[in-house]
C-alpha cells in the first residue's frame, strides 16, 4: 500500500493546510493535524502539493482528488511518474479526499488509504521534503567519484546539498546550490563515513531537508572497474513521429542481467521523467504524451559511478491524430507481423471470457498465441498455437492486468511478434456493457446538400453568413485528400461521398506539403510533396489538389485550408527551417519567425497559391467561393515566448493574405492555449488550467482581437490537455467551459467561433459516444458556429491512425458514432 506522506500548500495567498487523516495506517504514520480555525476566507483559491512514499516496482502513480465523499466525481485524475504534484487552485471553504494506485509492470496497485485535505487562512508552511535516490543508505565501499542523485520535486529546478561528517551537520563538508537532481562534490576521501541531505532551493526555513542519508567510501585502489556501456537498440536516435506505445531495447552486457533506465526531456538529465531497474534489455514506460521530444540512457546497474551510461539518443513522439503514418502499406507476407484487432490496446474491466482475435496473413492458417501478466512476457501463463484468427482463455482471472501478442506459428526467429498490446479485466460479476448489434437495414440517408453557391462566406454580428443567411455547420478534418488523389483517389471518392451523404458541408484540410527532409516525405519519396524546395512547385501535386476541391466543389463541400504545419508532418515549418540551415529545425518558431529566408519563402508560398488558377475549375484559389476560409499555421506554437510576438506575426500574415485575396476568411489556425490564465475564462469549471497558462507563447484572447483575423481558432483534445481520459462530470464540465468560454472570447470581437478539431482516443468505444454526445448537444444548445471532427473516414486506410475517429461504412464500421454524428451535422445546419 502507498503512504501518503505529506501535503502541502502554497501561493501569495499565503494559505495554510488543516489535515485531518481517516486512513487505515497505524497512528505513528499518520501527519499531524492542526486545530481547526475560523478563517473567512471564503471564495479564496489555493493550490496544493500532494506527495507518498516510492513503492518498489511502480512505473507510475495514479492521483486521484475529489470533493465528494465516493470518489463519484473527481478534481483532478491523473497518471504520473514521480511521487508528488501540485493540484489545481482548491477552494478554501471545501473538503477534499485523495488517494494513489501504484502501476507496475507484472501487476498493480492497491489503492493508498484515503486522505483528507482542507485548505485554510495561516501561515505559508515549509516545502515538502526532497527524495533521495542515491548512494542508497548506509552503502559501503562506495568510490570516491561518486555522483549523487535524487528525485525532482514537482515546481522547483534549484536545490542545496550539504555533506557532512557527521549526523547532526554541526559541521559541513561541503553546501552547494545545484541545479538538476544530481550532483558529484570531489571532495571524498578513501575509507571515511560521510552523512548527506538534499532540500528545494526555496526553503528558506531550512527545516524540511530530505532524510539524511550515510554512506562509507571504499579503500585507495578498490575503485571498480568501468562498467562497460550499453549499446542501444530502438528507437533509433534523433526518430520521428514515435509512437506513445514504446518499447525501448538495448544490446545485453555479458554478465549483467538488470539495468538501469532514464527518461528526461532534457539532454543534461537535470530532471528525470523516469528512472527504473530494469530486468531484461527491454522496457515499456506508460508516460510518453505525443508532440514532445524525449532524451534516454541505459547503464549497468551494478554501475555505482554514474560514468558509464550509454550514449544519449533523443527521439519526438508524434502527434496524437495529426500525421499520416507511411502512405499505401502492402499486405504483410506470411511471415510478417500480425495485426491484433480484440482486445483493444489497453483496454479496462474486460471480461474473463474474452475472445482474442487478430487479422489472418496470407497464406497463414495457423496462429502461435502468448499471453503474459508482464510486457517482456519473461514469465508466459499460456502459450498456444491456433488454427484461425480467434482464441478465448481459460486462463484470466477478475481485476489483473495481462498482455498477449500473436505471430505466425510457422515463424521460428521470435523476431516478427505482433505488437505487444495489454488489457485489465474487470471485477468478479462485471459485465462488458453490450456490443451494438449491427443494423438490419442501412442507417438512412438524407437528401444531398444543395449545390455550390458562388458567394463568398461571410462574418456579421458574430455569425457566419452566406447568400444573406446565417450557416452554422458540423464537418471533418480530411487533411490527406490531397495525398491520396496521388497514392490512390478512390480513397478521395469514398471520403467525399460519405462526406456529401452525412450532409457535411465545410471540410478542413492541408493544403501544403513541403519538402523531403521532415516528416513522413524523408522516408517515403512517393509522397506528394508539393514545394520539393524553395519556390519550386510541383505541378502534378498542385493539379491533384485542384481535382480535390473540385470534386468537393461538385458535391456542396468547402473547405478551410492551412497554408504551413507547426508540426514536421508534411514538412512544416521544421523543413523551411532545414532549408534556411536551422541545426534545430523541428518545432523551432523563433526560428523560423525571425529568419528572412523562411519569412520570403513562405510568403511566396502563399503568393502562389492563391493566384493559381485551378487546372480543373478554371477558377483562381483567390476568386474560388468552394473555399471557405484560409489558416495561417496549423496549431501555431512559439514555446516559452511572449505571445505577442505569435500575434504580431499571424497579424503581418493575414493582412498579406488579404492584399492578395479580399474575398476569403482568414484565420490563425491555432489550438486555443492562453497565457497566465486570462479572467476572461471560468476558471473554476477546469480541473486543469494547463491550457490557459501552457507557457507555449501563443494567446488566444490575443490572436482573436487581431482586426484581420475574421473567427477564433480553437482545437479540444481533453486528453492531451492535462484532463486525462476517465469521463466523468469533472471532464464534461471542462468540455462545456472550453466551448462557452472560446466562443465568448470571439462573440466579445465580433467574430464567430469554430473548433477546428476536436477527438477522443477511445477507438470506437463507449467513451468516445459519452463525449462526443455530451459535445454535440452542447454546441446545439449554445448555437456553435461550427465544429470539425478528427476524423470521419470511409474506409480502413485512415481509420486506425487515431482513436478519435469516426468510420463508416468501411474500417471499424461505426454504425452507432457515424448516426450519432450525422444527426449533429443535421442539427447544426438547421440552426438559426
Amino acid at each position: 500500500m502507498i503512504h501518503l506522506t505529506k501535503y502541502l500548500v502554497y501561493s501569495v495567498l499565503m494559505l495554510g493546510i488543516l489535515t485531518q487523516c481517516d486512513s487505515v495506517v497505524s497512528p505513528s504514520d499518520k501527519p499531524e493535524s492542526q486545530p481547526p480555525t475560523n478563517n473567512n476566507n471564503t471564495g479564496q483559491t489555493q493550490e496544493a502539493g500532494l506527495v507518498w512514499d516510492e513503492i518498489e516496482g511502480a512505473d507510475s502513480y495514479r492521483l486521484v482528488l475529489t470533493s465528494s465523499n465516493n470518489f463519484e466525481s473527481t478534481v483532478m485524475d491523473t497518471t504520473i511518474s514521480g511521487t508528488s504534484i501540485t493540484t489545481p487552485p482548491l477552494s478554501a471553504d471545501e473538503s477534499y479526499k485523495w488517494k494513489v494506485f501504484p502501476n507496475r509492470s507484472n501487476d498493480s496497485g492497491p489503492w493508498s488509504e484515503v486522505w483528507d485535505l482542507t485548505v485554510s487562512q495561516g501561515n505559508r508552511p515549509a516545502s515538502v521534503g526532497v527524495t533521495l535516490i542515491s548512494p542508497l543508505d548506509e552503502a559501503d565501499k562506495v568510490s570516491i567519484n561518486l555522483q549523487f542523485s535524487w528525485q525532482a520535486f514537482s515546481g522547483s529546478s534549484e536545490y542545496v546539498y550539504q555533506l557532512s561528517d557527521n549526523s547532526t551537520f554541526s559541521s559541513v563538508i561541503k553546501e552547494a546550490d545545484v541545479s538538476g537532481t544530481t550532483y558529484k562534490p570531489e571532495v571524498l576521501v578513501h575509507q571515511k563515513k560521510y552523512y548527506w541531505r538534499v532540500r528545494t532551493a526555496g526553503d528558506t526555513s531550512g527545516e524540511t531537508w530530505s532524510e539524511t542519508r550515510s554512506f562509507t567510501t571504499g579503500m585507495e585502489g578498490s575503485e571498480p572497474d568501468p562498467s562497460p556501456k550499453v549499446t542501444l537498440t530502438a528507437p533509433v536516435d534523433k526518430a520521428d513521429k514515435v509512437s506513445t506505445d514504446l518499447e525501448f531495447s538495448w544490446e545485453s552486457l555479458s554478465g549483467t542481467s538488470a539495468y538501469k533506465y532514464q527518461l528526461s526531456d532534457n539532454s543534461s538529465f537535470n530532471s528525470v521523467i523516469t528512472e527504473t531497474t530494469v530486468s531484461g534489455t527491454t522496457f515499456m514506460p506508460d508516460v510518453l504524451v505525443p508532440q514532445k521530444k524525449y532524451y534516454w540512457r541505459v547503464k549497468s546497474s551494478g554501475d555505482t559511478t554514474g560514468e558509464t551510461w550509454s550514449d544519449i539518443w533523443s527521439f519526438t513522439t508524434g502527434k496524437e491524430g495529426s500525421g499520416p503514418p507511411p502512405p499505401g502499406p502492402t499486405p504483410p507476407e506470411p511471415d510478417g507481423p500480425v495485426t491484433l484487432i480484440a482486445p483493444l490496446n489497453n483496454a479496462d474491466k474486460v471480461s474473463t471470457d474474452i475472445e482474442f482475435s487478430w487479422e489472418s496473413l496470407s497464406g497463414v492458417s495457423e496462429y502461435a498465441y502468448q499471453l503474459s501478466d508482464n510486457s517482456t512476457f519473461s514469465s508466459v501463463i499460456t502459450e498456444t498455437t491456433v488454427s484461425g484468427t480467434t482464441y478465448t482463455s481459460n486462463s484470466l482471472v477478475h481485476q489483473k492486468k495481462y498482455y498477449w501478442r500473436v505471430k505466425a506459428s510457422g515463424d521460428t526467429t521470435g523476431e516478427t511478434w505482433s505488437s505487444t498490446w495489454s488489457f485489465t479485466t474487470g471485477t468478479e460479476g462485471s459485465v462488458p456493457p453490450p456490443t451494438e448489434p449491427p443494423p438490419t437495414d442501412p442507417p438512412p440517408t438524407e437528401p444531398p446538400t444543395p449545390g455550390p453557391s458562388d458567394s463568398f462566406v461571410q462574418v456579421n454580428n458574430s455569425n457566419f453568413v452566406l447568400d444573406g443567411n446565417v450557416m452554422r455547420f458540423a464537418g471533418t478534418n480530411a487533411y490527406y485528400l490531397p495525398n491520396y488523389e496521388k497514392l490512390n483517389p478512390a480513397v478521395v471518392d469514398r471520403a467525399m461521398n460519405i462526406f456529401q451523404d452525412t450532409g457535411i458541408t465545410v471540410i478542413r484540410m492541408w493544403g501544403f506539403y513541403d519538402g523531403y527532409d521532415c516528416g513522413y516525405s524523408q522516408h517515403d519519396s512517393s509522397e506528394n510533396v508539393i514545394q520539393t524546395s524553395p519556390g519550386v512547385y510541383s505541378e502534378s501535386a498542385l493539379v491533384d489538389l485542384d481535382n480535390v476541391i473540385a470534386k468537393g466543389k461538385e458535391r456542396g463541400i468547402g473547405f478551410i485550408i492551412p497554408f504551413v504545419n507547426y508540426w514536421d508532418e508534411l514538412g512544416g515549418i521544421c523543413q523551411y527551417n532545414t532549408w534556411a540551415g536551422a541545426s534545430n529545425p523541428s518545432t523551432n518558431m523563433a526560428f523560423f519567425l525571425s529568419n528572412s529566408d523562411t519569412q520570403q519563402w513562405f510568403k511566396d508560398y502563399i503568393d502562389m497559391l492563391l493566384n493559381r488558377v485551378n487546372t480543373v475549375t478554371g477558377i483562381a484559389y483567390k476568386d474560388e467561393p468552394a473555399i471557405v476560409a484560409w489558416q495561417i499555421m496549423n496549431e501555431g506554437r512559439n514555446s516559452g515566448a511572449d505571445p505577442t510576438i505569435l500575434r504580431d506575426w499571424y497579424q503581418e500574415m493575414a493582412q498579406y493574405i488579404k492584399s492578395i485575396d479580399p474575398n476569403h476568411l482568414v484565420s490563425t489556425g491555432e489550438e486555443g492555449f492562453d497565457e497566465g490564465t486570462p479572467s476572461v475564462y471560468s476558471v473554476g469549471e477546469y480541473s486543469n488550467t494547463y491550457a490557459l497558462r501552457a507557457n507555449e507563447g501563443t494567446s488566444y484572447v490575443l490572436n482573436t482581437a487581431i482586426p484581420e483575423i475574421d473567427f477564433g481558432s480553437a482545437h479540444w483534445y481533453p486528453s492531451e490537455f492535462g484532463f486525462g481520459s476517465t469521463i466523468n462530470e469533472s471532464l464534461l464540465r471542462a468540455q462545456r467551459a472550453w466551448l462557452n468560454d472560446h466562443q465568448a472570447i470571439a462573440e466579445s470581437n465580433g467574430k464567430p467561433f469554430v473548433m477546428g478539431e476536436f477527438g477522443f482516443p477511445g477507438w470506437g468505444d463507449e467513451r468516445v459516444s459519452t463525449m462526443y454526445n455530451a459535445l454535440y448537444e452542447h454546441a446545439e444548445s449554445i448555437n456553435l458556429d461550427g465544429n470539425l471532427l478528427w476524423q470521419l473516414t470511409a474506409d480502413g486506410t485512415k481509420c486506425w491512425e487515431f482513436g478519435g475517429n469516426i468510420c463508416f461504412p468501411g474500417g471499424r464500421a461505426d454504425t452507432g458514432l457515424y448516426n450519432d454524428f450525422k444527426n449533429h451535422v443535421t442539427n447544426m445546419r438547421n440552426l438559426n
